[in-house]
């Protein structure tokens, strides 16, 4: 940690890390298997939808400024760490995107109807934790386990309001 400054209207330090630069790399292959891992993490960001600060509080607990400063090992913790935080690595298909799109459609169903129960947006976080097994509705990208969300939020409203 190079210097430190406070978040804007607190006193709570906010550490920034300047850029040391990539480690020293041994062979290719070590240069191949770096360039997959920081592909791996800007894919599993771009796949989670990490907002910019959440991307930086990450790598904030590498000490590190940039994906492009971590060793070797940090890279494979960090994707280790994105795993653990739900999201899961996937071979390219192009036959995915219909999936895809109907991921996108059940996440939108999902929201809509959480709205329409009680407290919808304090019990959805909560939910999706339950039936998805994810911190955030944004990283589950499995449509079975959306389908029983839906099916979850559905059978609460009907329980309160009696309509489905």
């Amino acid at each position: 940690m190079n210097s430190a400054t406070t978040i804007p209207g607190t006193d709570f330090p906010f550490p920034i890390y300047q850029r040391k630069g990539p480690p020293v790399l041994r062979s290719d292959a070590e240069a191949r298997q770096r360039r997959g891992l920081l592909a791996k993490i800007h894919i599993a960001k771009q796949q989670m939808a990490l907002s910019d600060g959440e991307y930086e509080m990450i790598l904030r607990s590498f000490k590190v400024g940039s994906a492009a400063d971590l060793s070797l090992r940090q890279l494979e913790n960090m994707v280790k760490l994105l795993k653990h935080y739900g999201w899961k690595a996937s071979v390219p298909n192009r036959k995915s995107k219909p999936n895809e799109d109907r991921i996108v459609a059940l996440k939108e169903r999902v929201r809509v109807l959480s709205l329409g129960i009680l407290n919808g947006e304090k019990r959805l976080p909560g939910l999706v934790k339950k039936i998805c097994g994810v911190d955030s509705l944004a990283w589950c990208q499995d449509a079975d386990k959306l389908e029983r969300l839906l099916a979850a939020i559905g059978k609460i409203k009907e329980e309160a309001y009696g309509e489905t």
